[in-house]
């Protein structure tokens, strides 16, 4: 007996099991890190645990997400080509796709992606779940009702679990379909459009349909097929743009100003190219990276890994103002205005139309008492926003502090007009002036300390 315990310990070694264990106890402590968001050590774990398991598809994978989040794109691109090599599932396939469309690599997403849609039973389960939902919330509205519940609660749960599992099945396709356009490959992406089902004569792509697209493909195919209705590039070039897409939000505003046929709508699609978004695209390394740093940053409250994402987003593309300009947001977060001044006079420098960085400059150097500074670049960005209120507020408190009381409490009653929700503002000039006889808030306000 004691022979053959032995015998059989002498194979498990042989074969590697406590290498196993190792990798399993790496794994772990990896996944923990990752839930606590640290993200560094996450990703020191995870390489630990696929030098004792170099076979392990998850280890691979996990090792891909750590690097991800940490803007590593290289050694995320070779995690989940190896992960994907081991186990090519649909879940190892998206993750595959998506950091090559991250870091530039069109042809290694497009590859990837067409196998990415999962089997029908996940899409089935998101219906179903969706549709449970539904008729959770519904039903205790109509209880007792028997008859509403089968009028009203079964037909709903039914149509938005339907619609969730289509939206489900489609995902990867819309994505697949954004990066094709972004590329430059509008063909392709149109007889992927083609393939799918999306293309139909009876449907207006700015308006509500049922077809299972995001705002985003929708607004697209608009652009490509019906470009005398495709306002909506608008709002989601805007929103895009917001997010930090920026090379989808240009192409998305530039056609807007090229063809739009509402002279209103050229107007503000070229503001918002002139002031809220870069002159030229990004490199995609660069934008992807400066996403990136904003998580790390905002999301995660990781600080440092923020500004390492940021400096390597500049590294990149040094003609790419935003990435300076969050590095001088972090440092103005943290109360480092010896830092963030510089910072934020580079982003002006690399883009002197950057609205959000001339906004910023102001209100780190009206922190550090340096008002003149503060009021020039308020003006820059005021000239440039001329509706926007907490610029006006600002400036008008800068007037009001530096003796200059007639302008300044002129700029504060624009900025309560532009916005009367400016609770303080409001209440300063209330103070002074007294309240209006509606009894409502009085024309003026600001937000004040320079936020």
């Amino acid at each position: 007996m004691a022979q053959r315990v032995i015998a059989i310990l002498a194979l498990c070694l042989l074969a590697g099991c406590g290498a196993s264990r190792e990798a399993h106890i790496s794994l772990d402590a990896g996944r923990r890190a990752m839930s606590a968001k640290s993200f560094n050590e996450a990703l020191n774990h995870f390489r630990v645990a696929i030098a004792h398991a170099p076979a392990d598809a998850a280890a691979h994978a996990a090792r891909g997400d750590a690097a991800e989040a940490l803007g590593e794109f290289d050694e995320a691109l070779e995690a989940y080509r190896t992960a994907t090599r081991l186990k090519p599932s649909a879940t190892n396939r998206m993750r595959l796709g998506t950091i090559a469309a991250r870091s530039g690599h069109l042809d290694v997403a497009a590859q990837a992606l067409e196998g990415a849609d999962g089997p029908w039973r996940q899409h089935a389960l998101v219906g179903v779940a969706v549709g449970a939902a539904t008729l959770a919330v519904c039903a205790p509205q109509h209880w007792p009702q028997v008859v509403q519940l089968w009028k009203v609660c079964l037909p709903g749960a039914l149509n938005a679990g339907t619609s969730a599992q289509a939206s489900s099945r489609e995902r990867v396709a819309n994505y697949r379909f954004e990066i094709l356009v972004e590329a430059g490959q509008r063909d392709a992406a149109l007889a992927l459009a083609r393939s799918r089902g999306w293309i139909r004569d009876d449907v207006n792509y700015c308006e509500p349909h049922d077809l299972p697209l995001s705002n985003e493909t929708a607004a697209l195919l608009a652009m490509l097929l019906q470009p005398q209705q495709a306002d909506c590039l608008l709002s989601v070039g805007a929103r895009a743009g917001d997010d930090g897409l920026v090379r989808l939000g240009r192409l998305m505003l530039q056609d807007r100003v090229e063809r739009s046929a509402s002279p209103e709508v050229r107007e503000q699609a070229a503001w918002y190219l002139r002031y809220r978004l870069p002159a030229t695209d990004p490199v995609k390394t660069a934008e992807s990276l400066n996403v990136t740093g904003w998580r790390l940053q905002y999301r995660f409250r990781r600080p440092q890994e923020a500004l390492n994402a940021f400096n390597r987003a500049i590294a990149a593309d040094p003609a790419f103002s935003w990435p300076y300009h969050n590095i001088g947001r972090l440092y103005l977060d943290q109360g480092n205005l010896e830092q963030a001044l510089p910072w934020l006079a580079r982003a002006v420098e690399v883009n002197p139309n950057h609205w959000r960085a001339q906004f910023s400059l102001g209100i780190a150097a009206h922190k550090a008492k340096r008002y003149d500074d503060a009021l020039a670049a308020y003006a820059r960005a005021v000239a440039m926003s001329p509706d926007d209120a907490d610029t006006h507020a600002n400036i008008g408190w800068i007037l009001v502090r530096t003796g200059r009381d007639a302008e300044g409490v002129r700029e504060l009653q624009t900025a309560v007009r532009l916005d009367p929700s400016l609770d303080r503002e409001r209440q300063y000039l209330d103070g002074r002036f007294g309240r209006d006889a509606r009894q409502g808030p009085t024309p003026f306000s600001v937000r004040g300390d320079a936020r």
